[in-house]
Protein backbone atom coordinates (compact mmCIF):
# COMPACT_ATOMS: atom_id res chain seq x y z
CA UNK A 1 0.00 0.00 0.00
CA UNK A 2 2.98 2.61 0.30
CA UNK A 3 5.66 2.80 -2.48
CA UNK A 4 6.52 2.63 -5.77
CA UNK A 5 4.07 -0.96 -5.62
CA UNK A 6 1.40 0.87 -4.03
CA UNK A 7 -2.22 -0.54 -5.44
CA UNK A 8 -5.34 1.95 -6.40
CA UNK A 9 -6.91 3.47 -3.27
CA UNK A 10 -9.86 0.70 -2.05
CA UNK A 11 -13.17 2.32 -2.34
CA UNK A 12 -14.45 0.42 0.61
CA UNK A 13 -13.27 -0.95 4.18
CA UNK A 14 -14.73 -3.68 5.54
CA UNK A 15 -15.03 -5.03 9.39
CA UNK A 16 -16.50 -7.86 11.28
CA UNK A 17 -17.38 -9.47 14.44
CA UNK A 18 -18.84 -12.03 15.99
CA UNK A 19 -18.13 -12.99 19.78
CA UNK A 20 -16.82 -10.52 22.05
CA UNK A 21 -15.17 -13.04 24.63
CA UNK A 22 -17.73 -15.13 26.14
CA UNK A 23 -20.72 -13.42 24.22
CA UNK A 24 -22.31 -13.60 20.99
CA UNK A 25 -22.42 -10.07 18.98
CA UNK A 26 -22.80 -11.10 15.22
CA UNK A 27 -21.70 -7.33 13.34
CA UNK A 28 -20.66 -6.63 9.79
CA UNK A 29 -19.70 -3.17 8.58
CA UNK A 30 -18.89 -1.15 5.48
CA UNK A 31 -17.60 2.49 5.26
CA UNK A 32 -16.18 4.61 2.13
CA UNK A 33 -14.15 7.82 2.67
CA UNK A 34 -17.53 9.45 4.33
CA UNK A 35 -20.19 7.09 5.08
CA UNK A 36 -20.00 4.66 7.29
CA UNK A 37 -22.96 1.99 7.19
CA UNK A 38 -23.02 -0.99 10.25
CA UNK A 39 -25.66 -4.04 10.40
CA UNK A 40 -26.52 -5.77 13.62
CA UNK A 41 -27.71 -9.34 13.44
CA UNK A 42 -29.32 -9.33 16.73
CA UNK A 43 -30.75 -5.88 17.13
CA UNK A 44 -32.65 -5.14 19.88
CA UNK A 45 -29.79 -6.48 22.59
CA UNK A 46 -27.80 -4.05 24.44
CA UNK A 47 -24.54 -2.67 23.09
CA UNK A 48 -22.93 -3.85 26.11
CA UNK A 49 -23.15 -7.43 26.40
CA UNK A 50 -21.64 -9.18 29.22
CA UNK A 51 -17.78 -9.12 28.83
CA UNK A 52 -16.20 -9.78 32.33
CA UNK A 53 -12.41 -8.35 31.49
CA UNK A 54 -14.38 -5.14 29.75
CA UNK A 55 -16.26 -4.33 32.95
CA UNK A 56 -12.31 -4.95 35.33
CA UNK A 57 -11.78 -2.16 33.63
CA UNK A 58 -11.96 1.36 35.93
CA UNK A 59 -13.49 3.62 33.31
CA UNK A 60 -16.28 1.33 32.20
CA UNK A 61 -17.13 0.44 36.15
CA UNK A 62 -17.61 4.70 36.13
CA UNK A 63 -19.80 4.55 33.42
CA UNK A 64 -22.30 1.99 34.86
CA UNK A 65 -22.11 4.04 38.30
CA UNK A 66 -23.22 7.16 36.32
CA UNK A 67 -25.87 4.93 34.28
CA UNK A 68 -27.31 3.78 37.13
CA UNK A 69 -27.33 7.00 39.24
CA UNK A 70 -28.58 8.55 35.89
CA UNK A 71 -25.65 11.10 35.42
CA UNK A 72 -25.66 10.05 31.72
CA UNK A 73 -27.00 12.62 29.42
CA UNK A 74 -28.12 12.87 25.73
CA UNK A 75 -25.29 11.09 23.68
CA UNK A 76 -23.60 9.59 26.84
CA UNK A 77 -26.69 6.88 27.06
CA UNK A 78 -26.52 5.71 23.89
CA UNK A 79 -24.01 3.04 25.01
CA UNK A 80 -26.76 1.20 27.45
CA UNK A 81 -29.67 1.50 25.05
CA UNK A 82 -30.83 -1.38 22.40
CA UNK A 83 -28.94 -1.81 18.95
CA UNK A 84 -31.06 -1.11 15.68
CA UNK A 85 -30.67 -3.24 12.90
CA UNK A 86 -28.71 -1.06 11.15
CA UNK A 87 -26.70 2.25 12.02
CA UNK A 88 -25.62 4.83 8.43
CA UNK A 89 -22.76 7.97 9.83
CA UNK A 90 -21.89 11.10 8.17
CA UNK A 91 -17.97 10.70 9.58
CA UNK A 92 -17.63 14.55 7.91
CA UNK A 93 -20.41 15.97 9.76
CA UNK A 94 -20.22 13.55 12.71
CA UNK A 95 -17.35 11.87 13.45
CA UNK A 96 -18.40 10.64 17.13
CA UNK A 97 -21.01 9.00 15.25
CA UNK A 98 -24.08 9.96 17.50
CA UNK A 99 -26.84 10.88 14.99
CA UNK A 100 -28.12 7.46 13.16
CA UNK A 101 -29.43 8.14 9.26
CA UNK A 102 -30.46 5.12 8.70
CA UNK A 103 -33.60 5.80 8.90
CA UNK A 104 -33.43 9.34 7.09
CA UNK A 105 -34.97 9.47 3.89
CA UNK A 106 -32.33 12.06 2.01
CA UNK A 107 -29.73 9.07 2.99
CA UNK A 108 -31.73 6.35 1.50
CA UNK A 109 -29.42 6.16 -1.61
CA UNK A 110 -26.62 6.06 0.35
CA UNK A 111 -28.10 3.31 2.56
CA UNK A 112 -28.70 1.20 -0.53
CA UNK A 113 -25.77 1.55 -1.41
CA UNK A 114 -23.81 0.14 1.11
CA UNK A 115 -26.00 -2.54 1.92
CA UNK A 116 -25.18 -4.13 -1.35
CA UNK A 117 -21.55 -2.90 -1.21
CA UNK A 118 -21.88 -5.10 2.56
CA UNK A 119 -24.27 -8.06 0.83
CA UNK A 120 -21.51 -8.42 -2.35
CA UNK A 121 -18.55 -8.60 -0.05
CA UNK A 122 -19.93 -11.14 2.11
CA UNK A 123 -20.40 -13.06 -1.11
CA UNK A 124 -17.08 -12.73 -2.09
CA UNK A 125 -15.30 -13.57 0.68
CA UNK A 126 -17.66 -16.60 1.66
CA UNK A 127 -18.73 -15.58 5.11
CA UNK A 128 -19.80 -18.55 7.31
CA UNK A 129 -21.17 -16.40 10.24
CA UNK A 130 -24.79 -18.04 9.15
CA UNK A 131 -23.49 -21.06 10.44
CA UNK A 132 -23.50 -21.57 14.27
CA UNK A 133 -20.10 -22.22 15.95
CA UNK A 134 -21.57 -25.90 16.70
CA UNK A 135 -21.72 -26.89 13.31
CA UNK A 136 -18.42 -24.97 12.34
CA UNK A 137 -16.95 -27.16 14.69
CA UNK A 138 -18.20 -30.56 13.29
CA UNK A 139 -16.97 -28.97 10.01
CA UNK A 140 -13.29 -28.74 11.11
CA UNK A 141 -13.37 -32.60 13.31
CA UNK A 142 -14.42 -35.11 11.57
CA UNK A 143 -16.41 -37.04 13.54
CA UNK A 144 -16.29 -35.00 16.58
CA UNK A 145 -12.73 -35.74 16.85
CA UNK A 146 -9.88 -33.17 17.31
CA UNK A 147 -6.67 -33.77 15.23
CA UNK A 148 -3.56 -34.37 17.43
CA UNK A 149 -0.77 -32.35 17.32
CA UNK A 150 2.43 -34.35 16.27
CA UNK A 151 5.12 -35.10 18.24
CA UNK A 152 7.99 -33.05 18.78
CA UNK A 153 11.22 -34.39 17.19
CA UNK A 154 14.89 -33.92 18.21
CA UNK A 155 17.40 -33.06 15.13
CA UNK A 156 20.93 -32.64 16.25
CA UNK A 157 23.36 -30.32 14.86
CA UNK A 158 27.28 -31.14 15.02
CA UNK A 159 30.29 -31.54 12.89
CA UNK A 160 29.09 -35.47 12.15
CA UNK A 161 25.61 -34.31 11.88
CA UNK A 162 24.81 -31.36 11.08
CA UNK A 163 20.82 -31.75 10.90
CA UNK A 164 20.82 -34.60 8.18
CA UNK A 165 19.00 -37.17 10.83
CA UNK A 166 17.04 -36.85 13.16
CA UNK A 167 17.32 -37.84 16.77
CA UNK A 168 14.13 -39.21 18.01
CA UNK A 169 15.96 -40.70 21.36
CA UNK A 170 18.99 -39.00 21.53
CA UNK A 171 22.08 -40.39 21.46
CA UNK A 172 26.35 -39.74 21.69
CA UNK A 173 27.75 -36.84 19.96
CA UNK A 174 31.03 -34.70 20.34
CA UNK A 175 30.92 -31.13 20.99
CA UNK A 176 29.79 -28.25 20.26
CA UNK A 177 25.90 -29.82 20.08
CA UNK A 178 23.07 -27.39 19.14
CA UNK A 179 18.94 -29.25 19.29
CA UNK A 180 16.37 -28.34 17.03
CA UNK A 181 13.03 -29.43 17.71
CA UNK A 182 10.71 -30.01 14.79
CA UNK A 183 7.38 -30.38 14.81
CA UNK A 184 5.55 -31.48 11.66
CA UNK A 185 2.11 -30.10 12.13
CA UNK A 186 2.13 -26.60 10.70
CA UNK A 187 1.69 -23.41 13.20
CA UNK A 188 2.29 -25.65 16.37
CA UNK A 189 4.16 -24.04 19.20
CA UNK A 190 6.84 -26.37 20.64
CA UNK A 191 7.46 -26.29 24.74
CA UNK A 192 10.77 -27.70 26.29
CA UNK A 193 12.42 -28.47 29.40
CA UNK A 194 15.75 -29.72 30.80
CA UNK A 195 14.55 -30.86 33.92
CA UNK A 196 12.53 -34.01 35.29
CA UNK A 197 9.26 -34.46 37.37
CA UNK A 198 5.92 -32.96 36.97
CA UNK A 199 6.93 -29.74 39.13
CA UNK A 200 9.28 -28.39 36.24
CA UNK A 201 9.44 -24.71 34.16
CA UNK A 202 8.74 -25.18 31.03
CA UNK A 203 10.19 -23.27 28.25
CA UNK A 204 8.47 -21.66 24.80
CA UNK A 205 10.97 -23.29 21.42
CA UNK A 206 12.31 -20.37 20.07
CA UNK A 207 15.72 -21.54 18.40
CA UNK A 208 18.44 -24.51 18.63
CA UNK A 209 19.19 -25.20 22.36
CA UNK A 210 23.24 -25.69 22.71
CA UNK A 211 23.87 -28.61 25.49
CA UNK A 212 26.69 -28.60 27.82
CA UNK A 213 29.42 -31.54 28.07
CA UNK A 214 27.98 -34.58 29.85
CA UNK A 215 24.69 -35.72 29.62
CA UNK A 216 21.25 -33.83 29.34
CA UNK A 217 17.73 -34.87 29.03
CA UNK A 218 15.32 -32.97 26.65
CA UNK A 219 11.84 -33.40 27.20
CA UNK A 220 9.49 -32.01 24.80
CA UNK A 221 5.59 -31.59 23.80
CA UNK A 222 3.46 -29.30 20.99
CA UNK A 223 0.23 -27.72 20.50
CA UNK A 224 -1.61 -26.29 18.07
CA UNK A 225 -4.60 -24.38 18.60
CA UNK A 226 -7.81 -26.47 17.79
CA UNK A 227 -5.74 -29.72 17.78
CA UNK A 228 -4.88 -31.84 21.28
CA UNK A 229 -1.74 -32.00 22.39
CA UNK A 230 1.30 -34.19 21.53
CA UNK A 231 1.96 -36.99 23.42
CA UNK A 232 5.61 -36.02 24.84
CA UNK A 233 8.71 -36.95 23.62
CA UNK A 234 12.03 -37.53 25.70
CA UNK A 235 15.53 -38.05 24.63
CA UNK A 236 18.84 -38.34 26.20
CA UNK A 237 21.63 -36.82 24.97
CA UNK A 238 25.49 -37.12 25.96
CA UNK A 239 27.99 -34.45 24.66
CA UNK A 240 31.92 -35.85 24.59
CA UNK A 241 34.52 -32.79 24.78
CA UNK A 242 35.26 -31.03 21.02
CA UNK A 243 38.78 -32.46 20.03
CA UNK A 244 40.76 -29.15 20.02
Amino acid sequence: FLGEQAGAPREYVYASRDRHDESYDMVRAVRDARFKYIRHYNPGEPYLIWVPYLNKHPIMQEMWRLYMEGELKGPQTLLFGPKPVEELYDTHNDPYEIENLAGDAEHRGELDRLRKALDDWIEHVGDMSRMSEFEMVRLWYPDGKKPRTAPPLFVPICEENPGRVAAPEGGSYRGPLLVQIHCATQGASVAYTLNEGEDTRWLLYAGAIRLPEGETTIRARAIRIGYAESEEKTAKFSVEKAIS
